[in-house]
């Protein structure tokens, strides 16, 4: 049998990379544009329309537009960075292997050599499974109360979820909305902001809470619950929110970065750096608000902390 030396080696493209930046959203793009200014040997995997970003309707909280849709916007990242020698290949790294100070990017076709790594691979939506959920996605039923709020000014809203993503979703909207109905499956809703919340006179917290559709014609106008064993309440609706993203950290966790408790990789900020040296991460997976504009700073930060790795690491080689 083969030791793991033989099997890295196998399959493995003949260029050695200075960055592999794995994921093609915000951060991984921004992350990519600076590498490729400095001239370094960029590599990104990731399909740019599988993004969150590239699945959003309207944007209004990214500056320099007004509103532009997701999807114009990473088309927009993206032929920028084709002033660049960026390479992108639209595939997933399945596995990165790790040996002295070069890192094997692993896809289902090929292994890619990298003296450095970013780890962009966001976070992706938790679905309820909700009847009524998925026909109304973008119709009234958003998954991030910062980047949707605006939409729904004055306007009567349900917030479902728990602990303090939802307890800080819930406080935005209260800034916004006329009322904010906030509805946890759970008997505590399990945040520190829970004073914040209760100081809102516009937000009603509802424990116990099972959610069992979300309706409307075109688009949502009323959602259906019950709290254990009473009748189904139904209440009217302008939208609907589900806060809780999962992180993508598969990846991060089988490399042996840190994650915190919510399986976030833990960053030491500004820099990005991780507890591996050569390895970088950027964006929502690192945790906090999932927003564009903190992704791109993340991205900037990250690819900036890898060219000055690098240069050390060049150095050091002398």
């Amino acid at each position: 049998m083969p030791d793991e030396n033989t099997v890295e080696e196998e399959g493995l493209a003949d260029t050695t990379y200075d960055v592999g930046i794995i994921g093609a959203g915000p951060a991984g793009m921004t992350a990519a544009l600076y590498t490729g200014r400095a001239n370094l040997k960029t590599v990104v995997f990731g399909n740019i329309f599988d993004s969150q970003l590239a699945k959003a309707g309207d944007v209004e909280n990214y500056p320099g537009f007004d509103s532009i849709k997701g999807i114009e916007l990473v088309e927009r990242f993206n032929n920028q960075l084709g002033k660049y020698n960026v390479i992108q290949i639209p595939t997933y790294i399945t596995r990165i292997m790790r040996r002295d100070d070069m890192f094997t990017l692993v896809t289902d076709n090929a292994k890619y050599r990298c003296r450095s790594v970013i780890i962009a691979t966001g976070s992706k939506f938790k679905s309820l499974n909700i009847p009524g959920e998925k026909e109304f996605t973008y119709k009234g039923v958003s998954y991030c109360a910062v980047c949707d709020g605006s939409f729904y000014k004055n306007r009567k809203v349900a917030l479902i979820g728990t602990g303090d993503h939802a307890a800080k979703g819930a406080i935005y909207l209260a800034g916004l909305c006329k009322d904010v109905v906030l509805l946890t499956a759970k008997a505590d809703l399990e945040t520190m902001y829970i004073d914040q919340v209760n100081a809102q006179p516009n937000i009603t917290v509802v424990y116990n809470a099972k959610v069992t559709a979300i309706e409307g014609k075109d688009v949502v106008s009323q959602i259906k619950y019950i709290v254990k064993e009473e009748p189904e309440t139904t209440i009217k609706v302008d939208g609907v929110f589900i806060e809780g993203g999962i992180p993508n950290s598969v990846l991060a966790s089988e490399l042996g970065l840190e994650l915190d408790k919510k399986s976030y990789i833990i960053v030491n900020r500004p820099d990005h750096t991780t507890n591996i040296d050569g390895v970088f991460a950027a964006g929502d997976i690192t945790g906090g608000i999932h927003q564009i504009s903190k992704a791109v700073g993340e991205g900037a930060c990250a690819a900036v902390s890898a060219a000055v790795y690098l240069k050390k690491a060049k150095a050091r080689a002398k």
